[in-house]
């Protein structure tokens, strides 16, 4: 087995034995990035390399090592979005807009990665400023699927999806507005985590939807994205909407017991004549296999759940069109060459940097933004959301843990994007974004795969702030599906 092929708790136990360095486990990590770049039908997980400053980290962390010292994550690669900052580096939120944009700080996300041990390796590819779903908006290029090349890892957090499922960092930071974690964890065969809203610090992480928007963690198994997630969890003074909340040792909660455990089904989500078969029949298997090991299985219902596309897609659209003003192409980022009023200059700056589906979601969030919609649709979206959030509330009064398909379908073939059925394309990801609406963590678990072998993953949703909870389900559950 190669040292790549490893986990972030099998490498640990290697480093602190000295059976392997720092040094050599990073260069497994650079090299597999570089050979796989010689392919025509390379994964694209990466798209720059912080090659110097990783070697660095590498050498402190051994000397660390040497010393005796512990830390959670010390000597292990790592990968960021680019959508986070990070010091020093360029962030472009892979859109021509950012283009040469070098980060003035670092994200309190990435600065307690580093607190933690680990090596930074690079950023990693996603559509431009997130907004999509399969990693093919990208002014870079399209990052591929691990597990068949010929398929989309999903998105926006494709490339660090990708980087872990293809063995090219131990772990990763996404950040997920509406599924962004957890439908490419769920396509690539990764486990995906979104904290709860207010969890983790969003400073520092490109605003698309700011309501929404959530760092989020990667790892291969439920116990390196639990231990991801803890590092990066806790308060920031800096910021508002971080909460000041005990974290939980998420990395032990596959010491729990789920016996006597209730999980919930929602009945508006398995009745949906869009869920593929295979989906369906692994996880409902999944759902069996906890039941036999003590669970206990609780129909529910969430009758609002059905409003979620239309109402992420209101809410969301209306934040992207407030957060996108700021990228006017005058203080950073492309600015266009040529005699302009300032009229002129931000229609040219605006419409040569942005790609089609940031413009389409600008337009119809200003849109929503006019007088003539704001009333009738933004904020009658407001209102349902309000009772989305109350139906989650209750059925929480029953039960301990949520549990569906991550989405109803698996990846597609790259180049599919715009063939997708309308009604599927638009709901595909309502069985995450629903979550974002209601501010709940939820985790992506591999549960099987289907008829082309590709991934299907299991969503487990817990309660506001009860991560070690949802944790210690997701743990069951893979060690059942892996016995």
């Amino acid at each position: 087995m190669k040292l790549t092929d490893l986990t972030i708790k099998q490498v640990h136990e290697k480093l602190y034995k000295k059976e392997i360095s720092t040094k050599e486990l990073l260069e497994s990590v650079i090299n597999a990035v570089k050979e796989d770049d010689k392919r025509e039908d390379k994964i694209y997980s990466y798209i720059e390399l912080f090659e110097s400053d990783a070697y660095n980290q590498a050498e402190k962390a051994q000397e660390k090592i040497n010393k005796g010292e512990t830390l959670p994550l010390l000597g292990i690669p790592v990968s960021i979005k680019d959508n986070i900052l990070y010091k020093g580096h360029l962030m472009t939120a892979s859109s021509k807009m950012l283009d040469g944009y070098v980060a003035p700080y670092t994200s309190p996300v990435v600065e307690r990665l580093i607190e933690a041990g680990a090596i930074i390796v690079g950023r990693t590819n996603m559509d431009e400023y997130a907004m999509g779903g399969t990693t093919e908006t990208s002014i870079y290029g399209v990052t591929r699927n691990p597990r068949n090349r010929n398929y989309v890892p999903g998105g926006s957090s494709g490339g660090s999806a990708a980087s872990v499922a293809g063995n090219f960092s131990f772990g990763s930071l996404g950040s997920d507005t509406g599924g962004s974690v957890r439908q490419p964890a769920s396509f690539c065969g990764v486990v995906g985590v979104k904290p709860t809203y207010g969890r983790v610090p969003r400073e520092g992480c490109v605003a698309m939807a700011s309501s929404l928007d959530q760092v989020g963690t990667f790892g291969k198994d439920v116990y390196d994205a639990a231990l991801m997630t803890k590092v990066v969890s806790g308060y920031n003074k800096k910021e508002s909407t971080t909460l000041n909340i005990p974290v939980g040792d998420y990395d032990k909660a596959n010491e729990k017991d789920i016996s006597g455990v209730k999980i919930g089904l929602p009945i508006e989500y398995f009745e949906s004549n869009l869920i593929c078969a295979d989906v369906r029949r692994n996880v409902e298997q999944s759902i069996k296999n906890l039941e036999k090991n003590g669970a206990k299985i609780v129909n529910i219902n969430l009758p609002h759940s059905k409003y979620g596309s239309m109402v992420y897609t209101a809410v969301m659209c209306l934040e992207v069109a407030s957060n996108m003003g700021r990228f006017d192409g005058i203080r950073y980022g492309f600015h266009p060459q040529g005699d302009f009023n300032l009229e002129e200059y931000y229609i040219e700056a605006r419409s040569k940097s942005f790609d089609f589906e940031a413009k389409a979601r600008i337009i119809f969030g200003s849109l929503l933004a006019g007088n003539k919609c704001f009333e009738s649709h933004y904020k009658h979206a407001l209102k349902v959301r309000a009772l989305m959030q109350a139906d989650f509330e209750n059925a929480f009064k029953e039960i301990d843990v949520i549990i569906s398909p991550t989405t109803p379908v698996t990846a597609s073939l790259l180049g599919s994007r715009d063939q997708t059925e309308t009604e599927l394309n638009f709901l595909a990801d309502s069985y995450t974004s629903n979550i974002n609406l209601v501010g709940l963590p939820a985790m992506s678990v591999p549960c099987g795969v289907d008829g082309n072998d590709m991934p299907v993953g299991l969503q487990v949703i817990a309660n506001k702030f009860e991560e070690s909870t949802m944790f210690s389900v997701a743990y069951a559950h893979e060690r059942l599906l892996n016995s």
